[in-house]
């Protein structure tokens, strides 16, 4: 089990997204309302990244063709086909950290 620290926990307010590029790929730390999730960083329509995305009700919405993506489970409310990869998290000491 591998993890990768992402940022510091004060620094994560209500509806903020960190994202950062991990092994060619993005993964993006959102806080919804104080509960942190870890999901894939970029929208699976055009790649485009989640990291200006909008933050709401248990979903990260894609800012440039408004896909949907429940924090959950990754999967696409507006294109059910369509799923992101969630990651688990730890915070220890302020520190957030994904587990790959």
């Amino acid at each position: 089990m591998n993890r990768i620290k992402m940022g510091k926990l004060n620094e994560l307010s209500p509806g903020a997204i960190i994202v950062k590029r991990i092994l060619a790929r993005r993964i993006a730390v959102v806080n919804d309302a104080g509960k942190i999730y870890a999901i894939e960083g970029d929208c699976k329509h055009m790649k485009a990244t989640l990291e200006t995305g909008k933050v709401c009700d248990g979903s990260i919405t894609c800012r440039w063709h408004n896909w949907k993506y429940e924090l959950t489970s990754g999967e696409c409310t507006s294109n059910p086909p369509f799923k992101l990869k969630t990651y688990d998290i730890d915070i220890v000491d302020d520190d957030i950290y994904v587990i790959f």
